[in-house]
């Protein structure tokens, strides 16, 4: 086995077990509840995508499929990183420490918001076998991300669903807004598959 899958072997058993505390502390607290969250569902595929690869890597095999959820759920994470820090973390700061440190750290949220996001890009873009990544499969690796946007958007505007997130809240921000955001976010999920393939493409040269 080459050193650097070993590497990508090591970070994806370490997530396992942090994908594991952390949907744990997740579930004691909110219950099944807690699937409306795209955080909590990326993480879960993220789960899975690792257990999968730690299962192919053991057997000594590549597998295009586990790469693609590897992809897809390296991408979401990636996205969930960006949205706490850039986004959710300026909302709190006027509310004080605390309520950051509840975003950033605090129980579930240091492996789902901060570590297994770094962790599955540093893997992925860095040291696991990549040769699904193209233009098409950049495309298709987004689709986790509208899928979600287009379902939570619509249980909004049907009033099924408040939420979860501010961004999704259609009756209380302009139309402009809600639309800026149905927009802007797949595109940043966009941007993550574009730079994992730059990374890709300079790590082979």
């Amino acid at each position: 086995m080459k050193t650097r899958i070993k590497v990508a072997l090591t970070i994806n058993i370490l997530m396992i077990i942090f994908e594991i505390a952390g949907t744990w502390i997740s579930y004691s607290n909110s219950g099944i509840s807690n699937l409306v969250f795209y955080t909590v569902d990326s993480n879960i595929l993220a789960f899975i995508s690792c257990v999968a690869f730690v299962i192919m890597c053991l057997m000594n095999k590549n597998s295009r499929a586990v790469s693609m959820l590897r992809y897809i759920a390296t991408i979401n994470l990636a996205l969930t990183f960006t949205i706490v820090v850039f986004v959710f973390v300026p909302m709190c700061v006027p509310y004080g420490f605390d309520a950051v440190a509840d975003i950033l750290y605090r129980g579930p949220q240091i492996f789902h918001h901060v570590l297994c996001p770094i962790l599955s890009f540093v893997s992925f873009a860095f040291f696991e076998e990549n040769e699904i990544i193209n233009r098409k499969n950049s495309a298709f690796a987004v689709v986790f991300t509208l899928l979600y946007a287009v379902v939570t958007l619509t249980l909004n505007i049907l009033k099924v669903l408040e939420g979860p997130y501010p961004f999704l809240y259609v009756y209380k921000q302009p139309v402009w807004a809600s639309v800026m955001w149905f927009v802007l976010i797949p595109l940043i999920a966009y941007g993550y598959s574009l730079l994992i393939g730059f990374i890709y493409t300079k790590k082979n040269k």
